[in-house]
């Protein structure tokens, strides 16, 4: 790899990140919603059937089959941290 294509992207996957991290704040402010509807309503934070379904309907977009297992990876991290500030966000409300 020449080093302007090395450049070139990294400044790409620079990028990338960038939006990444918008869609995860994004998507953190509407699991803000999520469990205020669970809390109102009585609800567990785990739904395993939801996540499971989920799951599958996100690893389908992945197109490419070797890359398909490392976004379940990253999106199984993703539903932990989401059920992990839920739980924070339970906690607060307690005290």
């Amino acid at each position: 790899m020449q080093e302007k294509a090395l450049e070139e992207a990294r400044r790409e996957i620079d990028e990338i990140d960038v939006q990444m991290a918008e869609l995860f704040e994004k998507r953190f402010h509407a699991v803000e919603d999520v469990i205020a509807w669970k809390m109102a309503h009585g609800k567990a934070i785990f739904d395993g059937s939801r996540e499971e379904a989920i799951r599958k309907k996100n690893a389908a977009y992945i197109k490419d089959d070797a890359i398909r297992p490392y976004f379940e990876k990253f999106f199984d991290t993703e539903l932990s941290l989401s059920r992990a500030y839920q739980k924070e966000i339970v906690e607060k409300s307690r005290s």
